[in-house]
């Protein structure tokens, strides 16, 4: 008996010391969401910077995190539902919408552009050397950064005010005014010569989209990445159900700024969610996609610029061939970061919009790409 009741005793001795040792074993930390936290946590000391969201694709595993307030004092964290203004990031989907044009043999990149559009437009060459589908994807077309031209005066001086005013003429300009101004552009020199980055170009390269699917740009865009790369919450235009997730955004005196208006969206009206960029950054690192290995080729080389499909390659000894797009809207600013050598892809995305914003954003990049790689 005594050694029946010995023999329990040791068992729950022995039970509970096993226990204790599980108890005391540290939880695995992970090293992605410790970065991710500290350097948020960092952009957020910023007295102009009430949110951000970042995503993270490495190795095949995705994040996403969110920190802040999107309206300050509202306490309405940003969460995975929430749907950004992606800016100039928009231009990186519609090239991958002409990679794969190009692929399916409905474009292509020598075609002069005039092919696909319904007008004649004589002024659309130089010395009889015309504008062609490459030039456009490399912002090597010659083309007016903003149509009309009045916006282009109004961004001399950069103010609080400049989102109302752009608005202003933005709510009243329409496709037919669009194709009147560009019958109006004289081009000066041989297109394909010199870069000078153009939101006009992405947005005639939309309508020779249209036209070759013989849909809206909307249409073609949010169709392709719902398929092919389980985007599920990007388009241009919003449905009424998805409004209450579009983030309010801030301009650079942290006032409440209008969202803005697009013609296609093709240059800057793309709207999605943080887990949508991730599964678009496993897109983009996927080298057995023929569409997005298409997508990155060089197709404009001068001195240090490189483009592909409105993609812009970078090189650097620490990280070899990479690509980044900024987006920078009157209320919302972002960088969209791929590293091949890393398998790694980032996004880092504000509602607030100032001319520093664009460089606390990238030093946020930098912490997390010198932690992650």
């Amino acid at each position: 008996m005594k050694f029946k009741i010995t023999l329990l005793v040791c068992l729950i001795a022995f039970s509970n010391c096993k226990h204790s040792e599980k108890k005391s074993q540290p939880e695995t930390i992970d090293p992605v969401q410790v970065s991710m936290d500290r350097n948020a946590d960092s952009l957020l000391l910023d007295s102009k910077i009430n949110s951000v969201s970042i995503g993270i694709y490495k190795n095949g595993k995705k994040y996403t995190s969110h920190y802040g307030e999107l309206d300050k004092g509202s306490k309405n964290k940003p969460t995975d539902k929430t749907i950004y203004e992606v800016a100039s990031v928009s231009k990186t989907f519609t090239g991958i919408l002409v990679a794969n044009a190009v692929l399916e043999r409905k474009l292509n990149l020598e075609d002069d552009i005039r092919k696909y559009l319904k007008e004649d437009f004589e002024n659309f060459q130089y010395n009889d050397m015309p504008i062609r589908i490459k030039h456009l994807l490399t912002h090597t077309s010659e083309m007016k950064k903003f149509l009309p031209e009045s916006i282009n005066e109004l961004f001399t001086d950069f103010n609080e005010d400049l989102p109302f005013k752009v608005y202003e003429i933005q709510k009243e300009y329409n496709k037919n005014d669009f194709f009147s101004d560009l019958h109006k552009i004289k081009l000066d020199t041989i297109p394909g010569i010199r870069y000078g980055y153009s939101n006009v170009d992405t947005e005639i390269m939309a309508q020779i989209l249209e036209t070759v699917y013989d849909k809206s740009f909307n249409v073609i865009l949010k169709d392709y990445f719902q398929v092919n790369a389980n985007m599920l919450n990007t388009q241009i235009d919003l449905p009424k159900n998805k409004e209450q997730y579009l983030a309010n955004g801030y301009g650079m005196t942290g006032k409440l700024v209008p969202h803005e208006v697009v013609l296609y969206g093709a240059d800057g009206g793309v709207k999605t969610t943080m887990p949508d960029l991730v599964n678009y950054m496993e897109f983009q690192l996927d080298n057995t996609n023929p569409t997005s290995v298409e997508s990155h080729r060089t197709l404009y080389e001068n001195g240090h610029r490189k483009m592909a499909y409105y993609l812009p390659i970078k090189k650097n000894e620490e990280y070899g061939i990479y690509y980044n797009m900024h987006g920078g809207g009157f209320g919302s600013q972002n960088w969209f970061f791929i590293l091949p050598k890393y398998d790694l892809g980032i996004s880092v995305i504000t509602n607030q919009s100032d001319l520093d914003t664009a460089d606390k954003l990238m030093r946020t990049v930098k912490g997390l790409i010198n932690d992650l790689k």
